[in-house]
């Protein structure tokens, strides 16, 4: 498993979040788990900390995990 932190654009509806936090981990791996750990109103961002099982291209890929 690896551990993920992104931040992703929570301008649209709470359905549209939703989609675009599953799309961004997806790139990552298969998502076990996330939560949404801080909402940033004057960037329009949400910081979401999740567990993923990596894609074996990104393994060895210091790239693949984004930090907050």
């Amino acid at each position: 498993t690896q551990f993920v932190a992104i931040e992703v654009d929570h301008s649209g509806s709470i359905a549209d979040l939703e989609a675009a936090i599953a799309a961004s981990l997806q790139s990552f791996g298969e998502p076990l788990r996330w939560a949404i750990t801080a909402v940033v109103p004057e960037r329009s961002v949400v910081r979401v900390e999740a567990v993923v099982t990596p894609n074996p291209l990104n393994i060895f890929n210091p790239q693949s995990i984004r930090s907050v």
